[in-house]
């Protein structure tokens, strides 16, 4: 069920207030521009609990505290191809015992995702400024310039290790920041 929006304690009270003035569910509900069933559920917790306050929500506390969620936050923002093994071993030796899924919940409402890395060239500053120009200079050539050009973009040349996918945890729009590649 996806969460909605509170409504605040005066809005609460004044429904209460109405409720016992005498007025219907529906009447109070088209004076404040609510729902019949909204003004119902509050009177009943009124009836219920006399009180129209937030009541204590069911559930287990969260295993990673906002300080621990704060550092497994920042282990990822500076090395995104941190372990889910790695962070459940620091939060381990700062006293917390969790696992994997929880690590990854915990990301994910943090914003982040587990993806493969983007495989980009390796470019030094001069290759980028380079390239630049070039797609500068032609930037207006007619397509027929183009079917002239041989394209040899097939050769694979591993320069770096293995060639198994390497995933790396990112924020939406960032797979091509540089912490977030594999240089080919």
């Amino acid at each position: 069920m996806a969460k909605t929006k509170e409504l605040s304690k005066d809005t609460r009270n004044k429904i209460v207030d109405l409720h016992q003035a005498g007025k219907t569910e529906s009447a109070i509900g088209k004076q404040l521009g609510l729902n019949k069933s909204t003004v119902g559920a509050i009177i009943r917790k009124w009836k219920t609990y006399k009180t129209t306050d937030n009541l204590p929500r069911s559930g287990a506390p969260r295993k990673i505290s906002p300080r621990g969620v704060k550092m497994i936050t920042r282990t990822v923002s500076k090395n995104p191809r941190t372990t889910r093994g790695d962070l459940v071993n620091d939060l381990q030796r700062a006293g917390t015992k969790v696992t994997k899924p929880t690590i990854r919940n915990t990301l994910r409402r943090q914003g982040l995702k587990s993806c493969s890395a983007r495989r980009v060239p390796l470019l030094k500053p001069v290759h980028v400024q380079a390239r630049l120009k070039f797609a500068r200079e032609h930037l207006d050539d007619p397509e027929e310039d183009w079917e002239n050009v041989i394209w040899s973009d097939e050769t694979k040349i591993e320069l770096f290790g293995k060639n198994s996918t390497r995933r790396v945890w990112k924020t939406k729009n960032a797979e091509l920041h540089p912490k977030n590649t594999i240089p080919t």
